[in-house]
């Protein structure tokens, strides 16, 4: 079959949405993430989960929202969780943020951005986040640790 230049990308794009993302059908790559884990699945629903790891008596309130949604105020028990599932956005904008009432303040933090949650070998599909005083920690499923910690983002108050 002869396609076209002009065509080239959207036939690309036909293949790739069309092609089988199940897990069993997966391909190892060489030096790449394992495939008896997880799996990226690009259209496939995201999983954001929050644990309160800020000690034994410290219950943790908090406030997750996007440009669509807003989970509402909430708060979490010492060693709880909670989560939320979505889909990602087309052109990979998806963006989630919450804010944190801690102990010495008020901090704000995107626990959810496209290009740092879907990208490079620190992506995620389950982001499972332990919240603690110093700021949020990602779970990393190279190392098997919550080991991706950042900063916050924001302190407002």
């Amino acid at each position: 079959m002869d396609t076209p230049k002009q065509h080239l990308s959207l036939f690309l794009l036909i293949i790739f949405i069309t092609t089988d993302a199940d897990p069993k059908h997966s391909v190892p790559v060489p030096n790449g993430p394992s495939t008896t884990g997880s799996v990226f699945i690009p259209f496939g629903k995201i999983t954001v989960e929050i644990i309160n790891d800020l000690g034994n008596t410290l219950t943790l309130k908090y406030h997750c929202k996007s440009k669509d949604d807003d989970f509402g105020k909430r708060s979490l028990q010492p060693g709880k969780s909670w989560s939320f599932k979505f889909r990602r956005q087309f052109f990979g904008r998806t963006l989630f943020s919450c804010s944190f009432v801690l102990p010495n303040g008020k901090y704000s933090f995107n626990i959810y951005e496209d290009h740092r949650e879907s990208a490079g070998d620190d992506w995620c599909q389950k982001c499972v986040w332990k919240i603690r005083q110093t700021g949020p920690c990602r779970f990393n499923d190279v190392t098997k640790q919550f080991d991706l910690c950042y900063t916050w983002d924001k302190f407002l108050y």
